[in-house]
C-alpha cells in the first residue's frame, strides 16, 4: 500500500470517526442536557410550555429521540392525571396538551417501532385515558383503548396494558370487554382483585 493510499484511508477513517461522535454521541448528549434543563424551567403558559419542550423535542439527532418522546409523554399524562383529580378540569389546559402529545408520538407510532416502544405507547395511551376521564370525552377513550390493544399485540399479556384496559373497561361500565380482558388477567396472573371483580361482574 503507497502512502499516498494510505493518507487517504486514514483521512477517511477520521471523517468516519468524527461522524460517529457527532451524530453518536454529541447531539444526544445537547438533546439529552436540553431536556434535563427543560425540566427544571418553569414556564406559566401552555405557548411557553410548547416553545419549551417543542425545541427541545425537535432537536436533530439521530439518537435519543424515543426515550425524550416517552419521558415527555409521562410528564403531559401526569399533569392530566393532576386535573383529572380536579372537580373541574381545566379543559384549555387538557386538550392543548393530549394534541402536543399526538404530535409528538403519533410519528413513532405509526414508524412501529422504537426504543422501549412498549413504554412509550403505555404513557401515551394513559395520555388519552386520563384526558377521556377528565373531560369524558367519548373519542378520547376510543384512542386510549386503541392504544392499550395495539401495546398488547406489541407484548402479548404484559400486565400493564392487561390491568389498563381492564381498569378502563370496568370503570366505563363495559361489561363485556372487562369480562374477556379479566379472564385473561385471571387465566395468567391469577389475580384474586380481578377475581372478585369479576364476580360482581357477571353478576
Amino acid at each position: 500500500m503507497n502512502t499516498l493510499l494510505r493518507q487517504i484511508l486514514s483521512i477517511i477513517l477520521i471523517v468516519f470517526l468524527f461522524w460517529v461522535m457527532f451524530y453518536g454521541s454529541f447531539l444526544p448528549l445537547v438533546k439529552s442536557q436540553q431536556f434535563i434543563k427543560a425540566r427544571q424551567t418553569q414556564v406559566n403558559t401552555l405557548v411557553d410550555f410548547d416553545k419549551l419542550y417543542g425545541g427541545v423535542l425537535g432537536f436533530p439527532s439521530p439518537v435519543g429521540q424515543d426515550e425524550i418522546t416517552s419521558n415527555y409523554l409521562e410528564m403531559i399524562g401526569n399533569i392530566i392525571g393532576q386535573e383529572k383529580g380536579k372537580t373541574q378540569p381545566n379543559e384549555a389546559i387538557i386538550r392543548p396538551l393530549v394534541a402536543s402529545s399526538t404530535m409528538w408520538a403519533e410519528p413513532i407510532i405509526k414508524r412501529g417501532a422504537a426504543f422501549s416502544f412498549s413504554q412509550i405507547i403505555f404513557n401515551y395511551a394513559n395520555v388519552y385515558r386520563d384526558a377521556a376521564i377528565a373531560l369524558k370525552d367519548k373519542a378520547y377513550y376510543e384512542k386510549a383503548v386503541e392504544l392499550y390493544r395495539f401495546g398488547l399485540k406489541q407484548s402479548p399479556d404484559r400486565q400493564i396494558f392487561l390491568y389498563s384496559l381492564f381498569d378502563l373497561y370496568n370503570m366505563t361500565g363495559d361489561k363485556e370487554n372487562a369480562r374477556i380482558i379479566g379472564d385473561r388477567i385471571v387465566k395468567v396472573y391469577k389475580d384474586d382483585r380481578v377475581i372478585e371483580i369479576l364476580k360482581s361482574i357477571n353478576q
